[in-house]
């Protein structure tokens, strides 16, 4: 392990994690990457258990994936790092602020990404499909698209005992990356070739996961089962599925010892499973919300195992929201867990389930999850093919203030001017804070003036370009310049 890297700058910050790119004594170029966790986490890694998920997370390789060449815990902070090889490239999010993809970058992005499914199975599930972790490399013909794991959700499932690859459901990150690069290519209209509507099979067949606990751990789950039945049921079904005749499981471990079934001189008589009655878990009450995203630990709400012990803490996860209850909380996907909104929210929350949404809140029951402040009702990337003012908030708090370019649909109300007459408005809302179209009449190409504008008024328009929020008042706008960038829908 080498421990003296020379840091050449700061890339990358988040509330839990840092990035450097820093060169070695060879000066080879890595991005060392440290992970921050609480002290209930940093405790579990201890005994191992870094080291057996550092050691199966260096076994990936595929030349689409950057891969884990170094890693260790602080021995002043207990903090894990890690060092991947550093690839000069631009992030997707970057290549696409200022001009759409063309089908040709779409097609092969989905195909990296379909590439890397098909070579790691289920493993897959945990590589960082965002638009945001995807650098693209090289140009023309050489040009090749980078992903990285998850590398804070990686160590955090075993720190909780299980394969990474349980808490991910790959489809639906397949899924959520190709309709952005679809919307960023301008095909969402259109019919994509078959080859990327799904990735492709996988060619090595998918097959029962290295645990991440020890092979002595595995030896006492068919006694839990038998002791604790229906309680047991999730742990027998981790450590005891069986791989398909005839096929190869994936090896990214050592292989355990072969479980061997405790004896016993009394026969164990059948488990009878009694379904429990239900009846409603009091809430516990909000403690005080933490100052900043590292005081949140991070789970699954669909596994069983990372929501354990977690009643009382506060949470963050990202999903895709499936829609509200009668009771008016927002229902997540294949989880018992409701998310109750703040009040006053109801913007944010039309706008989260439309999108893929970070939440974070208060675990005050097995069932219920406290969001007290908007904030934390956070939009990670969006799904649907456009914005609408329904996502307002999240437009002025995240992309008004980066000048990101977006595509949004609204119904023009009126045309105005500037006190000057020297730029025009589409009006998008009929009540402050203004949400406009900006034209400035001496960048705008021919075309592109008030009589245009004005036939525009009454229909739903779809405009795409740069936001921007003016100096000195709460009006933010999409600039436009040029004709295309309106699309008459109705």
């Amino acid at each position: 392990m080498q421990t003296d890297y020379h840091i050449e700058e700061l890339v990358h910050q988040t509330g839990n994690l840092v990035v450097y790119r820093v060169t070695t004594r060879d000066q080879v170029p890595l991005a060392l990457v440290r992970l921050k966790y609480g002290d209930d986490v940093l405790k579990k890694f201890k005994g191992g258990t870094f080291e057996n998920a550092l050691d199966q997370l260096m076994q990936l390789s595929h030349n689409c994936l950057r891969p884990v060449v170094d890693g260790g815990l602080d021995p002043v902070d207990g903090f894990p790092w890690i060092a991947a090889r550093w690839w000069d490239g631009i992030l997707l999010t970057d290549r696409v602020r200022d001009f759409d993809l063309t089908e040709e970058e779409c097609l092969r992005i989905q195909g990296h990404a379909g590439s890397l499914i098909t070579a790691l199975g289920p493993v897959a599930g945990t590589v960082a499909f965002t638009p945001g972790s995807i650098v693209i490399c090289g140009e023309g013909e050489q040009a090749i698209d980078t992903f990285s794991i998850d590398y804070h959700s990686w160590f955090t499932a075993f720190a909780e005992g299980i394969h990474p690859a349980e808490l991910v459901d790959v489809q639906a990150k397949y899924d959520a990356l190709s309709t952005y690069l679809r919307r960023q290519a301008g095909l969402t209209s259109t019919p994509m070739v078959a080859a990327i509507e799904a990735p492709p099979a996988p060619s090595v067949p998918v097959t029962a996961l290295p645990s991440a606990t020890s092979s002595s751990s595995l030896r006492v789950l068919p006694l839990l089962v038998l002791l604790l039945g229906a309680i047991g049921y999730f742990g027998w079904k981790l450590a005891n599925r069986e791989t398909p005749a005839g096929e190869k499981p994936i090896v990214l471990a050592s292989t355990p010892e072969p479980v061997t079934a405790p004896t016993t001189a009394k026969a164990i008589p059948p488990v009878v499973v009694i379904e429990p009655i239900a009846q409603e878990v009091p809430e516990l009450e909000p403690t005080a919300r933490p100052k900043n995203a590292a005081g949140f630990a991070t789970v699954d709400p669909t596994s069983p195992y990372s929501l354990d012990h977690k009643i009382g803490r506060w949470i963050t996860f990202e999903t895709s929201l499936d829609g509200i209850d009668e009771n008016g909380r927002l229902i997540i996907p294949d989880s018992a867990l409701r998310a109750v909104p703040p009040a006053g929210s109801e913007k944010l929350v039309k706008s989260a389930l439309r999108n893929k949404v970070t939440l974070r809140g208060f675990f005050a029951s097995p069932s219920v999850l406290r969001i007290v402040d908007s904030e934390d009702i956070i939009v990670s990337y969006l799904l649907q093919e456009y914005y609408t003012l329904d996502d307002e908030p999240q437009i002025r708090k995240q992309f008004a203030e980066a000048g990101q370019v977006i595509p949004l649909r609204a119904v023009v109300r009126a045309v105005t001017k500037s006190k000057p007459g020297t730029v025009l408005y589409l009006q998008f809302k009929p009540e402050p804070p203004e949400f406009t179209g900006r034209v400035d009449k001496s960048q705008a190409e021919a075309g592109l003036d008030e009589a245009y504008l004005e036939s525009l008024i009454g229909k739903t328009i779809e405009v795409k370009g740069r936001v921007r929020k003016s100096t000195g008042s709460s009006r933010i706008s999409i600039v436009l310049t040029r004709k295309s960038q309106i699309k008459v829908i109705e």
